[in-house]
C-alpha cells in the first residue's frame, strides 16, 4: 500500500498563457472554468456562514469545519490546516512549435524533444494575483480573481 505522505501528482512544467489559448477546447475550458471558480468562492462564502452560525451555535471557541454526509453533517476541530509548497517548475514552451493546420490557421502542437532541454530554465511559480490580493483571501477566491483580472486585460473579439 502506498504511503500517506507519498506525493500524488508531480509539476512537469508550465507554459505561458497565448501558447495554451492555441489548443482546441482552451475557451470553452476558460468559459466553464470561470464560471465553476464563481460558484466554488460562493459556495466558500456560504459554507463559512454556515461554520460561524455552527460555531456560535455549538459555543465552540478553536477551529471547526464540517462535511454532508447524506442525512448528517459531521463537525470537526481542526487542529491544524494543510500548508501549500511553492515549488520550482519548468518552462514547457519549447515543446509547443507553430504548426499549420489544413485550413490554413496556425495550431500549436506538442514536441516531446524540447522538454528535456528545458530543465536548466526552471523558474519559481507565481501566484497572479500574490501581490495585490489581501493575504485572508483564500486560494479559490485568489484563482477567482485572477481570472476575472485575465478577462478583463483580454481583448473582446
Amino acid at each position: 500500500m502506498a504511503e500517506q505522505n507519498e506525493a500524488k501528482t508531480k509539476t512537469i512544467g508550465y507554459l505561458p498563457i497565448d501558447k495554451v489559448q492555441t489548443l482546441k477546447g482552451w475557451d470553452e475550458y476558460v468559459d466553464k472554468s470561470t464560471k465553476l471558480s464563481v460558484l466554488r468562492a460562493e459556495a466558500q462564502q456560504a459554507k463559512n456562514c454556515v461554520r460561524d452560525a455552527l460555531k456560535e451555535r455549538l459555543n465552540e471557541q478553536g477551529d471547526i469545519d464540517f462535511v454532508g454526509e447524506g442525512d448528517r453533517v459531521r463537525v470537526f476541530r481542526v487542529f491544524r490546516r494543510p500548508q501549500s509548497r511553492r515549488t520550482r517548475t519548468l518552462d514547457l514552451s519549447a515543446a509547443f512549435r507553430e504548426q499549420p493546420s489544413l485550413d490554413g490557421t496556425a495550431e500549436a502542437k506538442g514536441d516531446d524533444a524540447g522538454v528535456s532541454e528545458q530543465v536548466d530554465a526552471a523558474t519559481p511559480e507565481a501566484s497572479p494575483v500574490g501581490e495585490t490580493a489581501p493575504a485572508t483571501l483564500d486560494p479559490v477566491t485568489e484563482r477567482l480573481m485572477a481570472i476575472m483580472q485575465e478577462k478583463r486585460q483580454r481583448p473582446q473579439a
